[in-house]
């Protein structure tokens, strides 16, 4: 007999340590596994949406608004004082929000009727123009439908008065993050270790969402008070109403911003003419570059670099994900999806392409340890 049947618990041991060895190199076996339980994981997340969207959004709120509530700590303001602070402070930003919004979209939806007949003078002066012109064969009402055009923006606002009413949830959830967050991380760093790499991967996701967003929202200010401003000059209805929105959407890369200021070039239109129309589209596309291209390099600068395509595609793979929210969350989850294809050898190329992975140059990546067949004494 062979040397593995006279002793088989000596046998059985290099055959465990042989298949131990296999699934830790990688294999078609393990990537398909992989990519299995990723599969599983999205469907359950657009599954759950309606529920992980408040929670998404309201821990991507605490991270933003952790350093004034750090800052208060750090200057010896008791824990539940500065909660009561931040409780005070972001009720009035929240119902403020709340009011103006509110009022502005109720007004819109009892003059809805008024716009559209404003609308249909305005397309049928169009029309009149067309004639005028010599070109007769051109059906301006059938191209811009005033009605489908005004319902389509009372359909846009209904849907952010819906999500309104979620944010009484979504503040009730942040100031129990703020208050419980750092104890959270301290008894993780205390079971796993400070130096465990996923605890370094979430406190490098947090700083990074605080970066992004932050000087995100510095430039989207600038835009949102820009179209607040010029919306004034041309006296369009709702200014103030059209440049929150321009501040909340422009987190959506490249089709945020139209999206905002759509409904205010139809209002100038339907209001003030073709004119004004073309002058909100001119003001706000020279607001856009202004912003775009001197305050965002300057901050910009400051934070991440993630590949355009990267964020594009990370948008419409989150929007279609997580429903409208994905596609305001599209930059905090595609930071933490490069942040988690960081952590694993075979995915770490991919994470360095993406933008922000990839292994410090004085950090090199940690080898995996290869479990060699013990010998056995004959």
């Amino acid at each position: 007999m062979n040397e593995a049947s006279n002793n088989p618990v000596d046998g059985k041991s290099g055959i465990g340590e042989t298949i131990t060895t296999a699934l830790r190199q990688p294999s078609f076996l393990r990537v398909m596994l992989c990519l299995a339980a990723t599969v599983v994981v999205f469907v359950g997340m657009r599954l759950a949406a309606p529920i992980l969207d408040p929670i998404l959004f309201a821990v991507v709120l605490a991270l933003l608004f952790s350093p004034i509530y750090a800052w208060l700590r750090r200057h010896r303001v008791p824990t539940p004082l500065a909660l009561i602070i931040m409780l005070v402070g972001l009720t009035v930003l929240f119902l403020g929000l709340v009011f103006i919004l509110g009022v502005s979209i109720a007004r819109f939806s009892g003059d809805i009727a008024s716009y559209t007949s404003k609308l249909n003078d305005q397309v049928s002066n169009l029309q009149d123009l067309a004639k005028s012109l010599g070109i007769s064969n051109v059906d301006v009402h059938s191209a811009l439908k005033p009605s489908a055009i005004t319902g389509a923006i009372g359909t846009v606002l209904s849907g952010v008065a819906d999500f309104l009413s979620n944010l009484f949830l979504i503040l009730i959830i942040v100031l129990f993050l703020l208050a419980e967050g750092p104890a959270m991380m301290n008894r993780l760093r205390a079971s796993v270790g400070s130096d465990h790499p996923q605890v370094t991967r979430l406190t490098v996701f947090g700083q990074s969402v605080i970066r992004q967003l932050g000087l995100r929202a510095i430039v989207n200010l600038f835009t949102g008070a820009g179209v607040t401003v010029l919306l004034l000059v041309l006296r369009v209805d709702f200014p103030l109403m059209w440049g929150i929105l321009a501040f909340f959407l422009s987190f959506i890369p490249w089709i945020g911003l139209p999206l905002a200021v759509a409904p205010a070039v139809v209002l100038a239109f339907a209001e003030h003419g073709v004119t004004s129309a073309v002058l909100v589209i001119a003001g706000v596309t020279v607001i856009n570059i202004l912003a775009e291209n001197a305050v965002s390099p300057m901050l910009m600068g400051r934070g991440l670099s993630i590949s355009p395509t990267v964020l594009f595609i990370g948008f419409i793979f989150w929007a279609w994900l997580l429903g409208g929210p994905g596609a305001f969350l599209a930059a905090p989850l595609t930071i933490f999806l490069i942040l988690m294809l960081d952590t694993f050898p075979e995915t770490r190329w991919l994470a360095s392409v993406m933008g922000i992975g990839g292994s410090e140059p004085d950090e090199p990546a940690p080898e995996e340890e290869v479990v060699e067949p013990a010998e056995h004494p004959a």
